[in-house]
């Protein structure tokens, strides 16, 4: 049975999040270790893969996220876990991290990962990938945005964030936040509409999320679509 990689890319012009595998097992896509819900994946990886790993630290992670903020190079994974709360959860998650680490096998599509225990404080920070070539999915869709969606070059500089998160319960779901403020601009809905539906064009089915928010700054107007 080979090592398990993810691997995070853009095909046809939009986003393929999924998680690739190097030697096959005959597990469904569905719920094996190549699920693009990272969570799933990663916790079916721990019960599948030869290795001499405890298959028990599946269940002590809880959520898994993928976050790209403004400005930043690359994006980092937060792992939430059920560790702790705080100070014990730094004695306990290292274990998790080492497997989370090898698991991701510096696939560029997050430079770091953080680790939460219970209560939400960081236990542990590793490092995922560290090349030259990192692929930031904030700065893809800005890209793709300017280029493809009508009035995209004038709304594309105002996306702030983008986050996919993934929980236990099914597919991921995508945030995507604005620099746009409600009370001082009466389009800011019209701007987020646009957005959710620029985003949803170019991730074009890919798998990994159902749905994707659009979010103002101060909340005051958002629009969500299916993927």
């Amino acid at each position: 049975m080979g090592k398990r990689t993810r691997a995070g890319a853009l095909a046809a012009g939009a986003l393929l999040l999924t998680v690739g595998c190097s030697g096959g097992d005959g597990s469904s896509r569905k719920d094996g270790p190549d699920n693009p819900n990272l969570l799933l994946g990663f916790r079916t990886w721990l019960k599948t893969n030869d290795s001499k790993r405890d298959d028990a630290l599946a269940g002590h992670a809880r959520n898994v996220s993928l976050d790209y903020r403004s400005g930043d190079r690359d994006g980092v994974v937060e792992v939430l876990t059920d560790y702790g709360p705080w100070g014990g959860a730094e004695d306990q998650v290292g274990p998790l991290a080492k497997a989370f680490t090898e698991w991701w096998d510096e696939d560029p599509a997050a430079g770091s990962a953080r680790f939460l225990g219970q209560g939400g404080k960081t236990a542990k920070k590793t490092t995922l990938y560290d090349g030259d070539k990192p692929s930031n999915l904030l700065e893809e869709f800005r890209s793709w945005a300017a280029k493809n969606s009508p009035s995209g070059e004038r709304l594309a500089p105002h996306i702030t964030q983008l986050t996919i998160g993934y929980g236990a319960k099914g597919s991921g779901a995508v945030t995507v936040s604005t620099d746009y403020l409600t009370y001082k601009d009466n389009k800011t809905q019209q701007n987020v509409d646009a957005l959710s539906k620029a985003f949803a064009d170019w991730w074009d089915g890919d798998e990994g999320a159902e749905t994707v928010t659009v979010t103002s700054e101060d909340q005051g107007s958002h629009a969500e679509r299916e993927l």
